[in-house]
């Protein structure tokens, strides 16, 4: 495939440009600050992070999680546990970020009159509270009903499943007094839920259905038709659809609100623990026959003895699916978030958040939680606030009392991989810089011909630069509130300065995490969709997403993916050539639907870009299925996939 460097038409382009700010209208009592990084709520008086998932993308020196289960870390899709959400505000503060030093986490008052629930030590949780941050946030700022979700997933594809939602999921299992065990497909976590409280289901049949084929291998298996998946590992056969009462909610009627009526589906198909009992009830007689022609539809069970997290096989099918047919680790989410405008914020989560108790909201956090090892949480995925061990994962927020200054310059809010959106960098990788003042006003543009010397690429746009380490990157496309760079090929390791200069006014230092390798795939228009081409040049994706341009990958081709930030090639590179060469060795590991891909060819075919040419493997069937490369032990971003029809 053809790439012309100097006018940026080459594939890398479709990604780079693909994200960055998302700013929304700002409700009553709420003002987006004018940089678009804060958010002024008048009516607390506490300015919030425009952010709404800061520690993805900055984790203020705290290290990335590990199966070793060390704290403080942060999860790669910016979830963590207590201690460690503790940690990140402290250390964010040792930034002084944006200027500031007294960020928090946001508070949870014990006593809240507009709650629905009283537990057993007198302290109010429920739906409707707003006494607390998050709950005034999610009722009175963002102006979200309960038990809504302020962020719908409608595709949440992941492997063979539709619809996936990135929140927990009921099981069968009763667990005494704390309800019912419950799964989370957005961080791994095996816990439990009052019976109140509104997640999903995914129904499942014991066993294989008679009259599909024979098992092939331990790999998911879908059959005939497309509306079932059989997993021989913990020999259960799922509903393709992992959000049904979505779009079928077997006579239910509608949700009026969180227990109104007391039966009922809400309007993202969400159901309280009775209705999600009596919708299985439904699909067992429906017609008479059952869904499907099967009446064996059921909850799935979990081994209540099964710790957080790392439980799969037959003692946890959701875990079995999470863990082991999609490849993920704790922390990580099956399905990613959009990154839809919520009011004057981006980034929200569709799940839980962590608070922390104090008198009020504009109080400090205090020492002790509500309950012994346990401390608050909200929800964004239904308006419900409670409490959670301190050992789950949940996302993070900030704000700090009174009103922040404008900024007149530069400032960076953060740096990270341009297409993973990991913010640990590396050498001779595509790197986005957000922030505010980054270049002069209306000035949006990547380069042209005319900005290169020779073969050498820009290091400055409109007299907009920026350097790491001191080294001068590589400026591909600058605007007000992002410049794409590419790094230069010096080695980098550990805490490193992130400067961007516009017009002779620098920016404050800003410190970015580096390390030798930072992978990710590029991806089309945003994701989730994989940068890659037929042998013939011609685009591999959706025959929607590009129509008459876009076809879908075939089992058993040769596909040319496209890829960022794998590290040093045979050949060295020369910082500033256009011209980049050499390959890879070892070869990365690529599964496709979680089954391993040969890879025949991986090297560096231009700046910054990575070919990896593989074959889909011939077993595959059709539809999107998800596609992970790992490198180094590293893997590239999660929730990204490739169209597959026979």
């Amino acid at each position: 495939m053809s790439r012309d460097f100097r006018s940026g038409t080459w594939i890398a382009s479709i990604a780079l440009l693909a994200s960055g700010f998302v700013s929304g209208q700002t409700k009553p009592g709420s003002a987006l600050s004018l940089d678009g990084l804060t958010v002024y709520d008048s009516t607390n008086n506490i300015t919030w992070l425009a952010d709404a998932n800061p520690a993805a993308a900055n984790r203020f020196t705290l290290p990335l999680c590990t199966a070793t289960g060390a704290e403080p870390c942060v999860n790669a899709n910016g979830s963590m546990d207590y201690v460690s959400a503790a940690a990140w505000v402290k250390a964010m503060n040792a930034a002084n970020y944006l200027g500031h030093n007294n960020w928090q986490l946001p508070a949870t008052p014990p006593l809240d009159r507009g709650c629905t629930k009283t537990g057993a030590n007198g302290n109010s949780f429920g739906y409707g509270c707003t006494a607390s941050a998050l709950g005034s946030l999610y009722y009175n700022t963002l102006g979200l009903k309960a038990p809504n979700t302020a962020v719908p997933i409608s595709a949440g594809a992941a492997g063979p499943f539709s619809n996936l939602q990135p929140y927990l999921y009921w099981s069968q299992t009763n667990a005494g007094s704390n309800g019912n065990n419950t799964f989370s497909f957005d961080t791994g976590w095996q816990g439990a839920n009052t019976p109140t409280h509104v997640m999903y289901v995914l129904p499942m049949i014991p066993g294989k259905l008679p009259g599909t084929p024979p098992a092939n291998g331990q790999g998911l298996q879908v059959n005939p038709g497309g509306q079932t998946v059989y997993d021989p590992v913990s020999n259960v056969t799922w509903l393709a659809n992992a959000n049904l009462a979505a779009s079928n909610a077997f006579g239910l009627a509608p949700c009026q609100g969180p227990a109104t009526p007391s039966i009922c589906v809400n309007l993202d198909g969400a159901l309280n623990l009775e209705s999600a009992n009596q919708f299985i009830a439904n699909m067992n007689s429906d017609h008479g026959t059952g869904y499907l022609a099967q009446k064996n539809w059921q909850l799935p069970p979990v081994d209540p003895g099964c710790s957080g997290w790392d439980c799969g096989s037959a003692r946890n099918p959701m875990g079995e699916l999470f863990y082991g047919q999609f490849g993920l680790s704790r922390g990580m989410s099956a399905v990613t978030t959009p990154e839809t405008a919520v009011g004057p914020f981006h980034n929200v989560q569709p799940y839980l958040y962590w608070s922390c108790q104090a008198a009020s909201i504009q109080d400090p956090c205090q020492a002790a939680g509500p309950v012994t090892n346990q401390e608050w949480s909200f929800s964004f995925g239904n308006g419900f606030e409670g409490t959670d061990v301190l050992l789950n994962n949940l996302f993070v927020t900030a704000y700090f009392a009174g009103t922040r200054a404008e900024a007149s310059g530069p400032v960076i809010a953060e740096v990270a991989n341009a297409e993973g959106e990991s913010p640990v960098i590396a050498p001779n990788t595509w790197v986005e810089i957000k922030g505010a003042n980054l270049a002069p006003t209306g000035d949006s543009r990547i380069w042209r011909a005319s900005d290169f010397t020779g073969d050498q690429m820009p290091s400055q746009l409109d007299h907009v630069g920026a350097t790491v380490n001191g080294r001068s990157a590589y400026v591909y496309y600058i605007s007000p509130t992002q410049v794409n760079i590419l790094t230069p090929p010096d080695a980098l390791a550990g805490p490193v300065q992130v400067q961007v200069t516009n017009n002779g006014a620098a920016a404050s230092g800003f410190t970015a995490q580096a390390q030798p390798l930072s992978p990710s795939f590029f991806v089309f228009n945003g994701g989730p969709y994989v940068a890659a081409v037929h042998a013939n040049g011609a685009l591999i994706g959706p025959t929607a997403l590009y129509p008459g341009a876009t076809t879908p990958a075939r089992p058993g081709e040769t596909i040319l993916l496209y890829a960022n930030g794998f590290g040093p090639a045979s050949v060295p590179v020369t910082s500033g050539s256009t011209v980049q060469s050499g390959t890879l060795s070892p070869l990365p590991a690529v599964q496709i639907g979680g089954v391993a891909a040969t890879v025949q060819f991986a090297g560096l075919v231009a700046p910054g870009e990575f070919q990896f040419n593989v074959v889909i493997p011939p077993s595959l069937g059709d539809g999107d299925q998800a596609i992970a490369a790992t490198y180094g032990g590293i893997s590239t971003q999660t929730g990204t996939l490739i169209a597959i029809h026979k």
